[in-house]
């Protein structure tokens, strides 16, 4: 195991949430007989020599999306949130018809489709099933893994781009290497390189643990994306902190010198310091508060069922994954899921094996709690749920047990 910006192999443990499945490998009632099911190892590490936090196994790529089940077009507030960043890039560098956007983990092809409103030419690189959706959309979508391979192939039939995104994806590449030559090779003189990832500092402070899953090998902050970055003779020129996913950073990066830096960057890495991001004391509290939170859970999940109370699930997002597993809530506590998204509808979550029905019959049955997965998006699927009808209590589970 080595650290995947700096090699170092002296990384210190974090904590092991323990064995879990890949965190979208939706089973049938096929899958659960023949038993062959694969677990992993979920365990988080530091690396005290750059501040990169990582997970030490990389699931074999093929297991995690080549059956994905998850559509960015199916939340209502992430595409709000993927148009806001097309106007933003659009005003920000004055795209238009002449320049070119390439999308890398496009999934069904939400992102680029608000880039073609607005007149830009575009291209995605998407390697798991989902991109026949983008296809059948008329959003030109290679197939594949993005690596330097398919980026000599792009620049060959395509050439440089403008804008290269990659939004939610960044954390999950294995060939790092591979892949940051491939962003170096397609960017024009000019061109600019804009990621999301979640944000370290909001995991910790949040107490976002269920982001740690398999899909997600690194968990980044500023610290260690600048070193990241300095390797390829590229530099982070501007940074800001969204919303998103419960709280990410969303990095500016291109060629070495060609736009002057934001103060946004020195502020960040001055807040980063002050909250003592980098200590190995705040990241073992960090660890502590998880196994407190999932004793808490436990134990509310646990009083209601002697109770003789129904508990059912509202949304089955990957995070749900880590929170299921790690604490063990399975088909004997939560007696569905309910979600919208018609990949999982009819299917049983990874590991824990609950069943995952339409999101109408939350309302139709009124089950007397439901623990709300998707914990990040409280506000609005709150009040959805409550406008739609429901009348029993909800649990949410992060960042501390709290029935509303």
């Amino acid at each position: 195991m080595r650290c995947f910006i700096c090699s170092n192999t002296n990384l210190k443990l974090i904590i092991d949430l323990g064995k879990h499945p890949p965190p979208l490998n939706f089973l049938t009632n096929t899958h659960i007989r023949s038993r062959k099911e694969r677990l992993f190892p979920l365990k988080l590490f530091y690396c005290e020599k750059c501040g990169l936090c990582q997970l030490d196994n990389a699931i074999n790529p093929e297991l995690m999306f080549k059956e994905y089940t998850y559509t960015s077009g199916i939340s209502v507030d992430f595409r709000n949130h993927l148009n806001s960043l097309v106007k933003t890039l659009v005003k920000k560098f004055q795209l238009g018809s002449n320049d070119f956007v390439i999308d890398i983990g496009s999934n069904d092809g939400t992102l680029l489709s608000y880039f073609r409103s607005n007149g830009v030419k575009v291209l995605g690189v998407e390697p798991s099933n989902i991109a026949k959706l983008a296809l059948a959309n008329r959003i030109p979508t290679i197939n594949k893994f993005f690596d330097v391979q398919v980026a000599r192939k792009i620049l060959h039939y395509e050439g440089t781009a403008k804008i290269i995104t990659a939004t939610n994806v960044f954390a999950h590449v294995n060939k790092l290497d591979s892949f940051m030559k491939g962003i170096k090779m397609l960017l024009g003189t000019s061109g600019i390189f804009v990621s999301e990832s979640q944000y370290l500092l909001d995991i910790i402070e949040k107490l976002e643990y269920d982001t740690i899953y398999h899909e997600h090998l690194r968990y980044y902050s500023l610290k260690p994306l600048l070193a990241l970055f300095k390797q390829y003779d590229m530099e982070v020129f501007d940074i800001e902190r969204i919303p998103s996913h419960g709280g990410s950073i969303r990095v500016y990066a291109s060629h070495k010198g060609m736009f002057s830096k934001s103060n946004s960057i020195k502020k960040l890495i001055k807040e980063e310091e002050l909250k003592k991001l980098y200590s190995l004391t705040t990241l073992k509290l960090f660890a502590k508060r998880i196994k407190e939170n999932k004793d808490a859970l436990v134990s509310l999940l646990l009083d209601l069922k002697r109770r003789g109370k129904k508990i059912v699930g509202i949304s089955a997002p990957a995070r749900s994954s880590t929170i299921l597993n790690y604490c063990k809530i399975n088909s004997k506590i939560l007696d569905y899921i309910v979600e919208k998204g018609q990949l999982k509808i009819g299917r049983y979550t990874p590991g824990t094996h609950i069943k995952v029905v339409d999101d109408k019959i939350l309302i139709q049955e009124q089950p007397d709690y439901a623990l709300l997965l998707s914990w990040h998006l409280r506000n609005s699927i709150v009040t959805k749920i409550k406008n739609d009808g429901y009348n029993g209590k909800i649990i949410v589970p992060l960042p501390q047990v709290e029935i509303i």
